[in-house]
């Protein structure tokens, strides 16, 4: 019995020692599949954090090309205003050489004086005409708020007439498309006459 019992447990240590022989085997394959799989991981972590770090890099050269465009773009404008300050200087300082002129001129003869005068004024206005200084039209022209201001309502009996600009008080300009000053304009306003209104009953 004890020869049975011996074979017998012979026979378990014999089948458990195999078990452990496959299990070992199939843990350290296990265990290998995720040290691999862990630093398959790993390497793709380490991909990505470089590719955030070239992006990030990327990223802030675009934000100081940006701002170099930026101080770029703004020195430009600095210097073209610059020079456009200084076309409308010259345009004035010749203006005012000549006005001084004028006033130290020793003539008595007011007619010269305001020939003289009014041709000073007209290569002024040629000068900013120059520059691209535009008077706003208004004779014969329908009131524009873009480029209009009423200052007066003048009442018309012709209805044709309604909205169009009867008088000038004060020229307006444009230098481009911007209007630098609105033209001050009456304006005319149709009203019917009394017996019209009514109408009949």
């Amino acid at each position: 019995m004890e020869n049975r019992n011996g074979s017998a447990e012979e026979k378990v240590a014999e089948v458990a020692q195999q078990e452990i022989a496959t299990a070992e085997p199939q843990e350290t394959q296990e265990q290998d599949a995720r040290e691999a799989e862990l630093a398959a991981l790993r390497e793709k972590v380490e991909q990505q954090a470089r590719r955030i770090d070239e992006l990030a890099r990327a990223y802030a050269d675009v934000l100081n090309e940006r701002e170099a465009f930026r101080r770029r773009l703004e020195r430009e404008a600095e210097r073209q205003i610059e020079l456009a300050r200084g076309d409308v200087a010259v345009v004035l300082l010749d203006a005012a050489e000549d006005l001084r002129r004028a006033v130290q001129s020793q003539t008595e003869d007011v007619r010269a004086l305001s020939e003289g005068v009014r041709l000073i004024a007209e290569n002024f206005m040629r000068q900013l005409g120059q520059m691209g200084l535009v008077r706003i039209e208004t004779e014969g022209r329908a009131f524009d708020p873009l480029v209009h201001e009423a200052v007066d309502l003048v009442v018309v009996d012709d209805p044709a007439r309604d909205g169009m600009i009867v008088d000038e008080a004060r020229a307006g300009w444009k230098l481009g498309e911007r209007v630098l000053r609105a033209a001050r304009v009456r304006v005319a306003r149709y009203v019917p006459p009394q017996g019209e209104e009514g109408g009949t009953a």
